[in-house]
């Protein structure tokens, strides 16, 4: 039996075309918090951006791909970046090796408002301004996000120990304590909830969506997802302009 659902958000519970959560996927939502289901957002996205799921009411939030988690009661789950590590990071964009976006617990900002920063911006219908980057030394980093083409993330994290990396857009990657990802975030999650990983499905469609899918029971790919993602997948749903979400979660039984 389902107690608890996690969802990624952009791709999955919101469309990249409308940038809205689809009708029949909120009559999803409402519908499992109905049948004693938890619902919890996981999502790369950071606690300022999360305007778009107000109202939903979701039992819990993994913010940052795990590195910040959070529920009514408070923060369960605060991983930040290693400040000497961050400074690595600060460095080479500081050098204009690439461009960033520091990601803190109550803000974010770029190192410039580049081509490429505006168009994740626009991806994600939020902006993101530029300030000064060494700034992101004054207080924790709990992720980057660096705008490099795939297969170039090696570059990013040279000089730095304690980084990984995941990537949902050829955009940029999202960087990340090795300690982290939404695997880290669904453990802590299901372990405050007292629920079994057996008893959780995820929904997503990003590479950073993966190690989710792992810590789950049932794991679910969205229509859109890449072949990658929908390989570690157990089902693959219509897309998310698709009902996919309603659709899958009316299979699955969740509904």
């Amino acid at each position: 039996m389902i107690k608890a659902a996690f969802f990624d958000i952009d791709g999955t519970l919101v469309s990249l075309r409308t940038h809205r959560i689809p009708a029949s996927a909120a009559v999803a939502l409402e519908q499992m918090r109905a049948r004693g289901i938890s619902i919890i957002v996981a999502s790369g996205r950071p606690r300022y951006q999360l305007g778009i799921c107000s109202g939903h009411g979701f039992d819990a939030f993994i913010t940052l791909n795990g590195q910040l988690c959070y529920d009514a009661a408070g923060i369960y789950r605060a991983a930040p970046i290693d400040a000497r590590d961050a400074r690595v990071i600060v460095d080479h964009v500081l050098a204009g090796r690439y461009d960033a976006i520091a990601l803190q617990a109550q803000r974010g900002f770029a190192n410039r408002e580049s081509a490429s920063v505006r168009a994740m911006c626009r991806k994600v219908d939020f902006e993101y301004r530029a300030d000064d980057f060494g700034r992101a030394l004054d207080e924790p980093v709990y992720q980057f996000c660096a705008f490099v083409e795939p297969g170039a993330e090696r570059d990013v994290l040279s000089g730095t120990h304690t980084l990984t990396h995941t990537r949902w857009t050829e955009l940029f990657c999202d960087i990340l304590p090795t300690c982290g990802g939404k695997a880290a975030g669904v453990a802590a999650t299901l372990k405050r909830m007292g629920i079994d990983a057996k008893e959780a499905v995820a929904f997503g469609d990003g590479g950073n969506d993966i190690d989710m899918f792992d810590a789950v029971g049932t794991s679910v790919a969205m229509g859109n997802a890449s072949d990658e993602v929908k390989r570690h997948a157990d089902h693959v749903a219509p897309g998310v302009d698709e009902d996919g979400l309603y659709r899958a979660a009316l299979e699955l039984d969740l509904i």
